[in-house]
C-alpha cells in the first residue's frame, strides 16, 4: 500500500517521466553568462588598477614621512657622528628614496625625495627637512601623472618637443 502511495506522488513522476536530454542547461544559457561576466570584468578591471596606482602612492608618500621623522629624530638626539645619523634607504616595489644630503646620512637642511622607477608614470614626491615643506612634482605622462597632488597643474605634453608644458609642482 504504501509502495502504490509513493510511486503515485507528483514530484517522482515528473522525474520519472524525464526524457534524456532534458537536463542541464543550454548552449545559449551558457554563452548568455560568460558574456555578462566578460562584461562585468571589462568595467571592474579599470577600477581595480585605479585602487593599485592609489595604494602605491599613499605607500610611497608614508615611507618618504617615515623617513624624515626618523631623520628629525636622529637630529634632536646626542650623538651627531655619521653613524648615529645614517639611516636604512626604504626600498617599496615602484619608488626609489633618495636625500639631497650625504649618502643615507640624515641632515638638517636635506630635501628628501620618492620618486618613481622607471617605467612607472606616478608622482614625485620631496619634503623639505628644513621647512616640513612637501612637494608634489606630476609625471610626464599617464592616467595618473598627478594622483595623490595637491594645488599646482599638470600641464600639457608638447606632441612637437614631447616636453611638458605648464607643469607646475603642487603639495601633497
Amino acid at each position: 500500500m504504501k509502495a502504490k502511495y509513493f510511486l503515485a506522488q507528483r514530484n517522482l513522476q515528473k522525474v520519472l517521466s524525464r526524457k534524456p536530454g532534458e537536463e542541464g542547461f543550454s548552449l545559449i544559457e551558457l554563452v548568455v553568462v560568460v558574456a555578462v561576466l566578460a562584461i562585468l570584468a571589462a568595467i571592474a578591471l579599470p577600477s581595480f588598477t585605479s585602487i593599485n596606482d592609489k595604494a602605491r602612492v599613499s605607500g610611497a608618500k608614508s615611507t618618504l614621512a617615515n623617513m624624515v621623522k626618523e631623520c628629525a629624530v636622529k637630529l634632536v638626539g646626542e650623538d651627531n657622528s655619521a653613524t648615529a645619523l645614517a639611516y636604512k634607504k626604504p626600498s617599496i616595489d615602484s619608488y626609489n628614496f633618495s636625500s639631497s644630503g650625504s649618502n643615507q646620512v640624515c641632515g638638517g637642511n636635506d630635501i628628501y625625495t620618492a620618486a618613481p622607477k622607471t617605467g612607472i608614470n606616478l608622482p614625485t614626491f620631496k619634503i623639505s627637512a628644513a621647512s616640513g615643506g612637501k612637494t608634489c612634482v606630476p609625471a610626464s605622462s599617464g592616467d595618473n601623472k598627478a594622483l595623490g597632488c595637491t594645488g599646482g597643474s599638470a600641464g600639457t605634453v608638447n606632441d612637437d618637443t614631447g616636453e611638458t608644458e605648464g607643469q607646475s609642482s603642487g603639495g601633497w
